[in-house]
């Protein structure tokens, strides 16, 4: 695996990723704090909200949309998301890591 290939098509797939609550790219607002991708193809990804009050269902619309366009990503094994600074994080990051054990990447 060319991993510095996989890292920028992973990073070309989360530019379309658009924040819900103000139409812009989560990469124009900095909103991923940390992306790590092993030989394995895991990729570990933390993501931050704009405000940690942002509504729970589009919070939750946000992190779906990380881990939909990182599957798009053939050599993505597996996912590990994780939602920082946000009010419903504990729950949020239960349902996509089910989401992801149900239908991996």
């Amino acid at each position: 695996m060319d991993k510095e290939k996989v890292l920028d098509q992973i990073w070309e797939n989360l530019s379309y990723v658009i924040d819900p609550e103000v139409g812009v790219s989560i990469l124009d607002l900095n909103l991923v704090q940390k992306l790590e991708l092993s030989d394995d193809g895991t990729v570990n990804i933390e993501v931050r909200m704009t405000t940690p009050a942002c509504p729970a269902m589009l919070a939750y619309q946000l992190a779906n949309d990380v881990v939909e366009a990182l599957k798009k990503v053939p050599e993505v094994k597996k996912i590990n998301f994780k939602l920082l600074d946000h009010y419903m994080a504990d729950q949020i990051n239960e349902a996509i890591k089910e989401s992801l054990e149900e239908k991996p990447a």
